[in-house]
């Protein structure tokens, strides 16, 4: 029998093909069929033998300390993991933790904010707002980051925006990846790239916002739609996001509103890369990329001018 090649012929690809079969955009399987798919591939990625991971409560809120070998104890990133406010894990996201805490040079805490449709909103956004709490009242606001991919992203925004309406001390910096700040689901770039991404799609977004919601909209819960409130006040904002996304016009509309509401953001977009693709920097050149230039905005101090985007 002659051998089978292999169809996977870039890093690219590969990334791409691990989503793809567990995660199929046009959805199929149960809730845990996903859960299990998701945490199947963030399982696959490699985690630094010279790392330190430590379980633990802080704020809390059970996760773990991710700590890049030679990274300072002085500094703390809080990450809050994507998958839609219903899948995903802290235990997941433990590798990207340790590459984030490598290019940051801080201690990175990844969050277990509660999932929904067990526990919708608010159950995530006090989870994360708590974390933050705890680790801007120890090291203070400047030296704290926040840092969230895909419905991390929102709940990070979401959060602050919380925070804020309380007059609470924000975290100096906050990196964006491929967010999902938009929860009418409504944009044009899921039409457009539903070609194209291998893991979002409208219908998939649509679900898990009504798991999350559970039917409320922005005059219940204005926390969870946060494109619809001014923003000018948010701490300086890393906003990444991938060309082949669904979640596109997310990013782009965001960046857009935030400087146009005075707040200073840094944007870019990663020609082709698919969503959430810093995941892959251990084999991905562009996912490497990304985080170098998370690790020089998160140490680059704040000069009061925006760069634009």
């Amino acid at each position: 029998m002659a051998e089978t090649k292999s169809i996977v012929s870039t890093p690219l690809d590969r990334a791409k093909a691990m989503l793809e079969h567990a995660l199929p955009a046009h959805g199929g399987g149960t809730l845990e069929d996903r859960r299990e798919g998701y945490e199947a591939v963030l399982a696959q990625l490699p985690i630094p033998e010279d790392a330190s991971i430590t379980a633990a409560t802080y704020g809390g809120v059970d996760g773990y300390w991710v700590h890049a070998a030679g990274a300072s104890t002085g500094r703390i990133g809080v990450m809050l993991h994507g998958g839609g406010y219903i899948i995903g894990s802290a235990k997941g996201y433990r590798a990207y933790a340790a590459e984030v805490s490598r290019a940051t040079d801080a201690r990175v805490f990844v969050a277990e904010y509660r999932l929904a449709p067990e526990h919708p909103f608010p159950a995530a956004l006090d989870d994360a707002r708590s974390v933050l709490a705890a680790a801007i009242d120890e090291v203070g606001p400047q030296s704290c980051f926040a840092i969230g991919d895909s419905a991390g992203g929102g709940l990070v925004i979401s959060s602050l925006w919380d925070l804020h309406r309380t007059g609470a001390t924000l975290p100096g910096r906050i990196v964006l990846v491929s967010p999902l700040v938009d929860l009418t689901v409504t944009n044009p770039s899921y039409e457009e790239r539903a070609n194209i991404d291998p893991v979002v799609s409208r219908k998939g977004i649509q679900r898990a916002a009504g798991l999350y919601l559970g039917g409320r909209g922005p005059a219940e819960v204005p926390a969870a739609f946060p494109m619809l409130s001014d923003l000018g006040w948010l701490p300086p904002c890393l906003l990444l996001v991938g060309g082949a996304e669904v979640l596109l016009d997310d990013s782009r509309n965001l960046a857009e509103k935030l400087e146009r509401e005075g707040a200073r953001v840094e944007y870019r977009e990663y020609n082709d890369m698919v969503h959430v693709w810093t995941l892959f920097s251990s084999f991905l050149p562009e996912g490497q990329e990304a985080l170098e230039q998370i690790g020089a905005f998160v140490n680059t101090k704040a000069s009061g001018t925006s760069p634009g985007y």
